[in-house]
């Protein structure tokens, strides 16, 4: 009778076409289980800006003016949770302030909040999570989400 000190050629390859298998079947999932996570963070965030650019417009009579790429505008600050900051590493906030005048002559204030990724799929992931409330303008790398409008 002979010892077997080790695995066959063939058992070594099943196995490791079986591993194969499973990380071509987990690896995808988890980039959507990913992308999924981070457009639930960043509606998070959204809504907290929301309630703090509200408060500031109840306050003030209000709203906070346009702020750079990734600034915060310095009238939240107070409003959000300490060290909120618009710039993040995989994305980016902007807070848009865009005032016309209506049909009828009087001035209208739009306000909104601009996310910008790098991934057209979670900008559609955005999109996808976001509920009732959330009133998304979409391209392939920025979703903004209006906060309000005020004549």
């Amino acid at each position: 009778m002979r010892l077997r000190r080790g695995f066959s050629l063939v058992e070594l390859l099943i196995t490791m076409a079986f591993i194969g298998l499973l990380a071509r079947i987990a690896v995808p999932r988890y980039g959507e289980l990913k992308r999924r996570a981070i457009a639930a963070s960043i509606l998070g965030d959204v809504h907290a800006i929301r309630i703090a650019a509200f408060t500031h417009y109840t306050e003030h009579g209000a709203f906070p003016p346009d702020a750079g790429l990734a600034q915060l505008p310095p009238q939240l600050i107070d409003n959000l949770p300490t060290g909120f900051s618009f710039d993040r590493v995989d994305y980016d906030y902007d807070w848009e302030v865009w005032t016309s005048t209506n049909a009828s002559g009087n001035p209208e204030t739009l306000v909104g909040i601009t996310v910008l990724v790098t991934d057209s799929r979670l900008a559609a992931q955005l999109v996808k999570t976001a509920g009732p409330g959330y009133i998304p303008i979409v391209t392939a790398t920025q979703v903004t989400f209006l906060v309000s409008s005020a004549s």
